[in-house]
């Protein structure tokens, strides 16, 4: 998978430059904008997102360059980010069964922590 990208700060000190990805490209094309979820919600955040990459030679702020993923890399982290904290969410819960098995408010705030802390660990530790 391809995609193109915007320069938008060279750091000479880090050798990094920071590049805009847009996160609603799609969203202004397709048909069903108006009832899709994705399409609901780039109205009320921001319409890009930002991150560092290292500095190539020869770019300056405002040129684009094009960034490439494999299929199977995107495959991995759609993975981490979609099913690992749903996992986390019946793994709780079906420890929770096990160590309390008449408390369902404490089943399902056990499902609930390990949901949140699957997300934060994904967060932070999965670049």
């Amino acid at each position: 998978m391809k995609e193109q990208f915007e320069i938008i700060q060279i750091e000479k000190q880090t050798q990094t430059m920071r590049l805009k990805a847009s996160n609603s490209a799609g969203c202004h094309s397709c048909s069903a904008a108006g009832g899709c979820g994705t399409g609901i919600l780039a109205k009320y955040f921001a319409h890009y997102s930002s991150f560092e990459k290292p500095l190539q030679n020869g770019v300056v702020v405002g040129d684009f360059v094009i960034l490439e993923i494999l299929a199977s890399e995107l495959f991995y982290r759609a993975f981490q980010l979609y099913i690992l904290p749903l996992l986390a969410l019946f793994s709780g819960a079906i420890f929770a069964d096990r160590l309390y098995p008449q408390q369902e408010i404490v089943q399902i705030a056990f499902a609930f922590v390990a949901f949140f802390a699957a997300l934060l660990l994904t967060k932070y530790f999965v670049k």
